[in-house]
């Protein structure tokens, strides 16, 4: 039934836990994991020489010998006490459940002490490469077998049994937790709780923590729950106002000792801005709101908070702060036992939000003492995080870094759990899912360690607490990421698309009733041969009257970015780059916007193919781009707009280009001849234009209408000379779209005729 690996390091050591294992009749062969070639062979059992413990190559050797239906591999060169029975009790529980891997609760001897060492049950979520499993772990042979065929080029040196456990976390067969203490062992590493947490983190383990990230990247990629680092959206912070434009927030209970220590960092800040100091008293009873109330009559930037609820722990103090209107642009945390280590903290955060348009900051601290000597592991930068990776490797590591700063809009939307222990991370995993996360590598931050700290020297119990709740928040956000990554892997269809066309008219009223009333007045006018359209639409005027200068786009939010928009206006996938949104402003019966899901320039070149995959799949419509000075509203964000074709307007007066073929790329190597013959003026992007494209039986078609002038003279003119009309593609291609009663009633052909070659090429 089972096959036993035992690392063998002295005889005397070796020769009493194959003992313990043989005192099972289930055990078939036993096999010693030997490092030195010279050790004398131990009767029954066969020697395997290995590199290290945790290597591929071991764990290949492993696959090769075994034979049996389970392999036990313990991992511990010290002496090890199966208990009464234990073995067969595992392998009844694993016949039984049909198990991948097993393990249990044990004994530990701690200085000659016995001990209970309880142990947490895996979740999909324990992504920890140092998940405690114990020593002592029983795995299904076949899947040993199966993990080391799979992956046999892989050359790791640390990460092999960490590889296993992810391969059989995605089998059917489960990895199952023995709440039952069945062996014993002895314990090595006699350090709190405080002083093990950082193990991670020690540069000297780098090279081990590489190894553990990729294979936690590609676990992430099989299970689809990896998120690619193209897939964020960047942040505009224009638009909303506040007192401040930061807010540190600092939650205390009790602690009288730290917490003036921690304002007075915080009121020593050199900024170019404004900021406030709010601190929520958690009903201290020590005199830390004396402390509190005396610095805050004497600076007005203290802001004292005392809620009147009593349940909250460190994330319900962190939402009253947030929520309260107060608070400003960024919320900056720092912990009542901390303190900012230079004065220049708070500007080098929130430069790096307008640097990088990122949703969080995360910065580096010192372990230090009381009195502010360093203490091992000294500097923690977190330089394991990456921007090619660290959204991903977030879901393996324990933590982030500090202190941690937030966009407060962002926040309040995605709230702080009520927790006193993770909600930070919580946090960071939240955010990293759709945004960037900034970081400074620079230390800016001082974490004191004392008596007083609240994860100092837990107990075996209560790190087991902490490390579920941390596995449990993994948990929940691999199984969003995966519905975000299967929200984005959907095509939506021309179906779909009318589904969600009436879902969306169902569910917001306000827009429907526009639809509903979109019989607008037109004037029809025959030029040179062609009907150009007039249509009178005054709900129109919101994006006609748009100012896209770069100080305004700047100042406000934009409208395309999902938290931006109403929470009725939901959107669906038409590939994994692009949402389709109904557009609440129609100018077509049926009229759709397209953003990217990143927020991005107007740029069409990069992103031409996706146009004609849309036009393609919809087959009932057509698909156009404004750019940046050609009629779109929101040039700062890269979107195409659709409507149906039987309202496709094809009487284009300016000069334009007209590209037919029948494959995609014959298509994208047209129009980039076309794009790449236009001229870009002075420092914009790209050429001028206007394009429109749609499928035709079996040919794709694009117009593309170059332009010279984003505004005709007569939109900036006073008086009745002055005409609100801000030609787009429509516009350009026979639709002209007039808001304002005026200027529908006295528009003449030879106007509209000068309105449209003025702004053509």
């Amino acid at each position: 039934m089972i096959d036993c690996f035992i690392p063998y390091n002295d005889e005397e050591t070796v020769r009493r836990n194959v003992a313990q294992f043989r005192t099972s009749k289930q055990v078939n062969q036993v096999f010693l994991l030997a490092r030195d070639a010279t050790l004398p062979q131990v009767e029954g059992c066969s020697m395997l020489f290995i590199d290290t413990l945790e290597s591929s190559a071991t764990l290949r050797q492993m696959a090769l010998v075994a034979k049996a239906d389970y392999v036990a591999i313990y991992s511990k060169y010290s002496p090890l006490t199966i208990g009464y029975g234990a073995i067969d009790r595992v392998l009844t529980i694993a016949e039984t459940m049909d198990a991948g891997m097993l393990y249990s609760d044990h004994y530990a001897v701690k200085e000659g002490e016995l001990t209970k060492a309880p142990v947490i049950a895996y979740q999909k979520g324990s992504l920890r490469n140092d998940f405690d499993f114990g020593s002592l772990r029983f795995v299904r042979t076949e899947h040993l077998k199966a993990c080391a065929n799979l992956y046999i080029n892989n050359q790791w040196k640390a990460a092999a049994l960490y590889e296993l456990t992810l391969f059989v976390s995605r089998q059917t067969t489960p990895i199952y937790y023995i709440n039952e203490y069945l062996y014993t062992e002895d314990e090595t590493d006699l350090r709190k709780s405080g002083e093990r947490q950082f193990d991670y983190v020690d540069p000297r383990n780098r090279d081990v923590q590489i190894e553990m990230e990729q294979v936690c990247t590609e676990h992430l990629k099989q299970i689809d729950a990896y998120v690619s680092p193209d897939d964020v959206t960047d942040i505009s912070f224009g638009g909303s106002s506040f007192p401040v434009e930061a807010s540190v927030i600092i939650p205390v209970k009790n602690r009288k000792k730290t917490i003036e220590d921690a304002i007075m960092s915080a009121m020593s800040q050199k900024t170019r801005f404004s900021y406030n100091i709010i601190v929520v008293d958690n009903h201290s009873t020590d005199g830390t709101t004396e402390i509190i109330t005396r610095l805050a009559n004497y600076d007005s930037r203290v802001v004292h908070i005392i809620p009147e609820r009593n349940d909250l722990g460190i994330g319900g103090c962190w939402n009253m702060a947030i929520q309260d209107s107060r608070c400003g642009r960024f919320a900056i945390q720092l912990d009542s036992d901390d303190l900012y280590s230079r004065e220049s903290t708070l500007q080098m955060v929130v430069d790096k939000f307008y640097e990088e348009h990122c949703a969080m900051v995360i910065g580096s601290y010192r372990m230090c003492d009381f009195n502010l000597r360093t203490l091992p592991p000294g500097i923690i930068d977190h330089k394991e995080w990456t921007d090619e990776n660290g959204r991903n490797n977030a879901l393996r590591i324990n933590g982030l870094g500090a202190p941690r700063a937030f966009y407060t809009p962002l926040l309040r939307q995605i709230g702080v759990p009520n927790t006193s222990y993770g909600e930070d991370y919580a946090l960071g995993l939240a955010f990293s899912r759709r945004y960037r996360i900034g970081r400074i590598f620079d230390v800016v931050y001082l974490c004191r360690r004392w008596e007083g700290n609240s994860d100092a020297a837990l107990s075996p119990e209560r790190v087991n607490q902490n490390n579920y709740y941390k596995d449990q928040l993994r948990t929940i956000e691999l199984t969003a990421r995966q519905h975000l990554n299967r929200f984005w892997n959907v095509r939506a269809t021309q179906q779909d698309v009318d589904a969600f066309f009436e879902n969306q008219l169902a569910l917001w009223p306000e827009v429907g009733e526009r639809y509903r009333n979109l019989a607008v007045q037109t004037k029809n006018f025959a030029i040179g041969g062609k009907t150009l359209i007039v249509q009178h639409n005054p709900t129109r005027m919101v994006s006609t009257g748009a100012k896209i200068d770069k100080e305004t786009i700047r100042n406000r939010q934009c409208f395309l970015c999902d938290m931006n928009r109403p929470t009725v206006q939901y959107g669906i996938a038409l590939n994994h780059r692009f949402q389709m949104l109904i557009n609440p402003f129609p100018i077509l019966r049926r009229h759709f916007t397209i953003p990217l899901r990143k927020h991005t320039a107007q740029q069409i070149l990069p992103y031409y193919s996706d146009m004609l995959d849309f036009a393609e799949r919809l087959d009932r419509m057509f698909i156009f781009y404004n750019g940046p000075l050609c009629g779109a509203s929101a040039p700062d964000h890269m979107h195409f707009q659709a409507g149906p074709k039987e309202q496709l307007p094809t009487n284009c007066l300016s000069r334009h280009f007209e590209i037919r073929a029948k494959t995609k790329d014959e298509m994208i190597a047209r129009f980039r001849q076309v794009y790449e013959k236009l001229p870009i003026i002075s420092d914009e992007i790209e050429p001028r234009m206007n394009v429109l494209t749609w499928k035709e039986d079996v040919e794709f078609v694009s117009i593309v209408i170059p332009r010279t002038k984003h505004r005709p003279d007569c939109y900036e003119a006073e008086g009745e000379m002055q005409m609100m009309i801000s030609p787009g593609a429509l516009d350009m291609a026979g639709l002209i779209i007039v808001p304002r009663t005026e200027d529908f009633n006295r528009i003449t052909s030879e106007q509209a005729e000068c309105i449209i070659k003025e702004c053509g090429a």
